[in-house]
């Protein structure tokens, strides 16, 4: 599996940088700080979600608030793209070959160990090779051996404090719990024999109290029988009684109400009499009415008749004089229309006369600005040429001087940044910078600038020089400018005009006689204007009105005689009666009738109550015959009701003593149940006691099986050897006097540390080397060697190899060495990364990725 592209977003110094990686040999070449190694914490972060900044948001460029980085590689069959979110876990995903398969930083994670077989701890021992790291694994190969074959987890598995160890106490204390448990056992035995005798007593207790309840049962169904009978005999008489007294009580009550109301209906007759006359004096308080209401209409109607002849009289002194003005308000309806139909070319007239006096100083004004502006047009075109040369200068310079300025920036924020650098690591890249590196870069850093401010001097002198005089001559070239439009503009303002003005004098002179006609009008209108204003005051006045007035007071004046008519009638039927004897009288009978109709209402409850009596009567001598049939006796309802309560008495006493019994016996149900559960819980706890005495005897056998002689031996024996043959099959096709190698690897002691690990080497000439004694290419060659071997060896699927800064305090020499072993190095591993701030490593490369700093942004080249 090879890496074939990384995308970096608001990572660290990168803001949006995608590298590709298209050759066997891709080297990444930049200055110190410009980013490279961020690259190589992208690709770390998207396999395993691990980094050396600290906490994760050191790792979100400033001025962001997220940043995510995905990875792609590939081989034959698959494509993998890894995404993951720097902030959120829940966010990072795994795509295969276009479908997702993985969501979460944890399964992510677990799911590219199993498709790439890439182990986090092998891989950062082994493929990925840190800033100063190369050759530690010559000097480190028991420990790193150790963490990456795992011989550290085993030794703490065995551990006197290890999961095993404390697996076996655990089982220990369980087996103490158990003997517990079985004198537990046999006490709760011993217990449930004495509970279930006692059982067995009770029971024979409860059967007795049975039978004495049934007894007592039977005796009380006989007699609540009995009592029952004679309690419906009783409930019966006291029924009938009650009714009985009831009835007795309501006819004393209705006796007295009949003897009453006899006494208040006795003048009833008599008082009828008096009443009927009543409806006909009402007839004549109607008459009486009629006769007020026919005077008030009487004096009414001949008032309307008087007003209405005084109306008619006005009305037909109008209509005359409405006759006489109506030829002056036709002639002054005639000239009033005339007068409209002329208006709107008199409108068009006057307005004429306007606009002529306007255009003609407007002309006179344009032909002075037309005069003025001719002066000025020629130089024009002679500006625009050169305003051009200078614009085009003005920008060239502009270009260059802020490229001088960007590198100025850039090399004071590198003397600045190394001013504040604490102790020997670089801050931006984590690489070791002692002194004399840093006093190097400050010193070439300062030259370069020296350098750029002559330049920076000179370009600003000439800006402003040419920048001073194009404004001067754009400043020149707009008034011109403006002089021309303004001289087109008023040339053609004026041959518009021209026709404007020949057109109006024209019209005025089609529309001269107009305005004479409308003066004579208008004169004739003013003497004519009152007799047209009172004619339309009287316009309301017309003919068909007063014929509906004349009908209308002949109408009037027949209703009159009507009314007049039946007011005579009335006054002879009415004669010799007095309206307020009539009045009183009638007022005095109304009251008389209402005591009458009260009356009335008391005959009737009368004749109802003398019904009820004679009902009330029968059905008290229905109810005397009934009592004397049942025959109930008091003393003997209650001699029966004592006896049923002694007997229901004894019944209860023997209930409740069969109750506590049944009572005991569940508590001792549940006892026994509860202790025959405990007794079989016991039973199947017991069952494991022989299983954990296998097992802690197993344990001790475990744990003498993963011992430093044993396990441990076999596991580096089969790796040694794996890793042996691939490291001096990959030695082989690097040129050197190396035969062979062999590992000293050993286990771990029971004191938690290893012997050994050395390396044995093997010259052509079949001598045996130190590891101190091989030069320093050598030792870069071996180092390389056996990170691949052990890689090959332990993880069969990855195909790329990772080397930041692996010349950092290298001489000239030695570099050439690491050169040429990088490029032997592609025949055993496909995919070479190299990161590296030294122009000679990109001898090797077969693609070069080149990044720069830019302010506090990374930027990326690629090159093939």
């Amino acid at each position: 599996m090879r890496i074939d592209k990384i995308t970096l977003t608001n990572f660290l110094s990168h803001e949006q940088s995608e590298i590709h990686f298209l050759g066997e040999i891709n080297v990444i070449v930049g200055q110190n700080g410009a980013g490279k190694s961020s690259i190589i914490d992208g690709i770390v972060f998207s396999l395993f979600r691990t980094h050396s900044r600290g906490n994760n948001d050191n790792l979100i460029r400033k001025g962001s608030n997220k940043a995510s980085v995905t990875l792609h590689l590939s081989n034959e069959k698959d494509k993998i793209e890894i995404i993951r979110d720097i902030r959120s876990t829940t966010e990072d995903r795994l795509i295969r070959n276009q479908i997702p398969v993985a969501r979460s930083a944890t399964v992510v994670s677990n799911e590219i160990e199993k498709i790439l077989g890439i182990d986090k701890d092998i891989a950062l021992s082994t493929i990925i090779v840190r800033q100063g790291e190369l050759d530690k694994i010559l000097e480190n190969l028991q420990d790193i051996m150790g963490k990456i074959l795992k011989l550290e987890s085993i030794e703490k598995l065995i551990d006197s404090r290890g999961p095993i160890v404390e697996f076996k106490k655990n089982l220990e204390n369980k087996l103490r719990e158990l003997d517990r448990i079985e004198q537990d056992y046999n006490d709760s035995k011993k217990n449930l024999e004495e509970k279930r005798n006692r059982v067995l007593e009770l029971e024979k207790d409860r059967k007795k109290l049975e039978d004495e309840i049934k007894n007592l049962e039977n005796q009380i169904t006989e007699l609540k029988k009995q009592f029952e009978d004679y309690e419906k005999k009783r409930n019966q008489y006291l029924e009938l009684t009650t009714i009985l007294k009831v009835k007795e009580t309501k006819l004393n009550e209705l006796n007295k109400s009949i003897e009453e109301l006899r006494r208040q209906t006795e003048n009833m007759d008599k008082l009828e009499k008096e009443v009927n006359e009543l409806d006909n004096l009402k007839n004549f308080r109607l008459k009486f009415e009629k006769y007020e209401v026919l005077s008030r209409s009487y004096i009414e109607i001949s008032n309307n008749i008087l007003n209405l002849e005084k109306e008619i009289e006005e009305y037909e002194k109008a209509i005359k004089r409405k006759k006489e003005l109506e030829p002056h308000y036709l002639r002054y309806k005639e000239l009033e229309r005339k007068l409209e139909e002329l208006q709107p070319k008199h409108e068009e007239y006057l307005k004429s006369k306007s606009n002529l006096d306007s255009k003609l100083n407007l002309k006179e004004r344009l032909e002075k600005d037309a005069s003025e502006f001719s002066k000025d047009i020629d130089r024009i075109s002679n500006l625009e040429q050169i305003m051009e040369e200078k614009r085009k200068r003005q920008l060239d310079l502009r270009a260059q001087l802020g490229k001088v300025e960007s590198l100025i920036s850039e090399k004071n924020e590198i003397i600045n940044n190394l001013s504040q650098v604490k102790g020997e690591t670089c801050p931006v890249c984590g690489r070791p910078l002692d002194e004399e590196h840093k006093q190097k870069i400050v010193e070439e850093a300062k030259s370069y600038i020296s350098r750029l401010e002559l330049d920076k001097n000179e370009l600003e002198e000439e800006l402003k020089k040419t920048t001073d005089e194009l404004n001067k001559i754009e400043k020149e070239y707009r008034k011109l400018s403006n002089n021309k439009a303004n001289y087109d503009n008023v040339i053609k303002q004026l041959r518009k005009l021209n026709e404007e003005i020949e057109n109006l004098h024209n019209r005025i002179e089609a529309l001269k006689d107009i305005e004479e006609e409308i003066k004579k009008i208008n004169v004739e209108i003013k003497d004519l204007k009152q007799y047209y204003e009172e004619f339309m005051r009287l316009f309301k006045y017309d003919e068909k009105e007063l014929e509906r007035k004349k009908n209308r007071l002949d109408e009037m004046k027949k209703k009159k005689v009507e009314i007049e008519k039946e007011m005579r009638a009335l006054e002879t039927e009415l004669q010799g009666l007095d309206r307020k004897e009539l009045e009183n009288k009638i007022s005095d009978l109304e009251r008389k009738k209402k005591i009458l109709d009260e009356m009335k209402k008391k005959r009737g409850v009368l004749e109802d109550y003398i019904g009820q009596v004679e009902l009330l009567q029968e059905d008290v001598k229905k109810l005397r015959e009934k009592l004397n049939i049942i025959q109930f006796d008091e003393n003997k309802y209650n001699e029966l009701k004592t006896s049923l309560d002694v007997h229901n008495a004894s019944l209860k006493e023997k209930e409740n003593r069969k109750s506590r019994v049944e009572g005991e016996l569940d508590s001792l149900g549940k006892d026994i149940e509860e202790i025959s559960n405990r007794i079989k819980n016991y039973e199947l706890q017991l069952k494991d006691k022989e299983k954990i005495i296998n097992g802690i005897n197993k344990l001790e056998k475990i744990r003498d099986a993963l011992g430093e002689r044993k396990l441990q031996s076999y596991i580096i024996m089969a790796t040694k050897q794996l890793i042996e043959n691939n490291l001096n099959d990959i030695i082989s096709k690097f040129d050197l006097s190396i035969k062979n190698v062999e590992m000293e690897i050993m286990p771990k002691t029971s004191r938690g540390k290893g012997t050994g690990g050395n390396i044995v080497i093997y010259t052509n000439n079949g001598d045996t080397l130190p590891i101190v004694s091989l030069s320093g290419g050598e030792r870069i060659a071996l180092s390389i060697a056996l990170r691949l071997a052990i890689a090959k060896a332990l993880m069969s699927n990855t195909n790329f190899f990772i080397l930041d800064e692996p010349t950092i305090h290298l001489d000239d020499q030695r570099k050439a060495y690491l050169i040429e072993i990088i490029r032997a190095a592609k025949e055993s591993v496909p995919q070479i990364l190299v990161v590296t701030h030294d122009e000679e490593v990109v001898q090797a490369a077969d693609y070069v990725i080149r990044v720069e700093k830019r302010g506090n942004k990374s930027f990326v080249r690629e090159e093939t």
